[in-house]
Formats: structure tokens, C-alpha cells, sequence
């Protein structure tokens, strides 16, 4: 594996993966010694993201050849980096793009998006961008995304013009209902929690952690009609 030249990389992101790698490196290595025809799979949400794309490196160069899938990654480090994972894994070649890399977005989640380019820090390829809003999404809600800042995907916001006037329409009528029914009305660029549902909702929604769906819903099947205990 060639050297990673005037690659920079986020301390915190590495220190993760320095204080990771001596715990879990020995079980992989055993456990490949037991299976070695078995896949070594990668996988990581928000930082855990950012510590699987420095771990998938280290990977790499051992010869483990993994498979990469992470949700909400930040932006791990320099431009030097961000090519040096993009040749690793073959992520920017459109004629026969790779697959054992790939770093899911969703819509209005900021993490994506952090630390800032100001700073110098870039996002590698093999981007999937999940344009819906409100999920579980379907496979045309599903954007694969070309090279480093593809516009239609988390780099552009969302994922067209028309779906841009949708969800302003849709927020504004929102924005009505609450103020005419007296209810507390704040901004949309101070709406945090709404940032938070983006980038917690990988999981939460999709159900891919927890069975059943969103738990907020799961009251309403157990009491259909609406009778729902006091205590609750």
C-alpha cells in the first residue's frame, strides 16, 4: 500500500482510532485466522463513521480488503486524504465505480458537512444521498452520487429545484398551522432538533437498531383508538 503524502487528518477522529485499533485488532486478527474466507465488514454512524474510514486504511494496507458502509461520516481530512481513500478504494473510476466504500448522507444533516472546508477538511467519494426527509426512504429517494461534491447530494442540500420548492411549501405550511393554533413558533434556521432527527434518523427510523421503527409510532399501534393509559 503507497504512502498517504501530506495527508492530514482530524486529532480527535485519530486519537479514536489509535485508542480502538489495540483492543480490536487482535480479536479481527483471530477471527480471520478461524474464517478467512469471511468478508471483513465496516461499519460506522458520525464519529464511529469518521474512525471506520481511518480504520478501513489500516485495513487496507494489512491486505484485509474490508467492506466500508458508514452514515452521517464527517469530514475526516485534507484534500490529500480525501484522495488517497478515493484511490484506495477506486471510488471516483465512472466507468466501473466501486462499491466497497459507501458513505450514506441524509438530507439537512449537518455533520456531513463538518468540520468546515474553511478549515481545509474535504468528504471523499461514494457518497449515497437519501433525499427524503422523513423515512424509511424508497430506492428512488436514493441518490448515488458522483466524485467528491456531487450538488445534487448532501454537498447541494437536496437533491433538485422542484423538491427545494416542495419542502419550503410544505415548511411554510407547517409554520401556519402552529401559529394559528397558538403554538410556540420558532425560526427554521433555530429548528436544532430538527438538524438532530436528520442525523439521528439513519438509524432510528430506518430501524436498522431498533425493531419496530420509530418508538414514537409504537403507543399509537398498541392503542389504536386512542386510548392510551394516563401513566403514559
Amino acid at each position: 500500500m503507497p504512502e498517504c503524502s501530506n495527508c492530514t487528518v482530524h486529532t480527535g477522529f485519530m486519537s479514536s482510532w489509535r485508542n480502538t485499533r489495540c483492543i480490536i485488532l487482535p480479536h479481527i486478527e483471530k477471527a480471520l485466522a478461524l474464517y478467512p474466507d469471511y468478508q471483513v465488514t465496516l461499519v460506522g454512524h458520525s464519529l464511529g463513521g469518521a474512525v471506520a474510514a481511518l480504520a478501513s486504511l489500516e485495513f487496507k494496507a494489512r491486505g484485509w480488503e474490508p467492506q466500508v458502509t458508514t452514515f452521517g461520516e464527517p469530514r475526516v481530512g485534507n484534500q490529500a486524504l480525501v484522495s488517497f481513500i478515493d484511490a484506495q478504494f477506486n471510488l471516483t473510476d465512472q466507468e466501473s465505480p466501486s462499491d466497497t466504500y459507501r458513505r450514506v448522507t441524509h438530507v439537512n444533516d449537518p455533520v456531513p458537512l463538518l468540520p468546515l472546508e474553511e478549515w481545509g477538511y474535504r468528504m471523499h467519494a461514494g457518497e449515497i444521498f437519501i433525499s427524503k426527509s422523513r423515512l424509511p426512504p424508497s430506492r428512488a429517494d436514493l441518490q448515488h452520487c458522483t466524485g467528491n461534491r456531487d450538488s445534487k447530494c448532501i454537498a447541494g442540500g437536496t437533491s433538485s429545484d422542484a423538491q427545494k420548492v416542495g419542502n419550503a411549501t410544505r415548511q411554510r405550511a407547517q409554520d401556519w398551522q402552529l401559529q394559528e393554533h397558538g403554538m410556540w413558533w420558532v425560526p427554521p434556521r433555530y429548528r436544532l432538533w430538527q438538524l438532530f432527527f436528520a442525523h439521528r434518523d439513519y438509524f432510528w427510523r430506518l430501524g436498522l437498531c431498533v425493531p419496530g421503527g420509530d418508538p414514537s409510532d409504537w403507543w399509537r399501534e398498541k392503542y389504536p383508538h386512542g386510548d392510551v393509559p394516563d401513566e403514559l
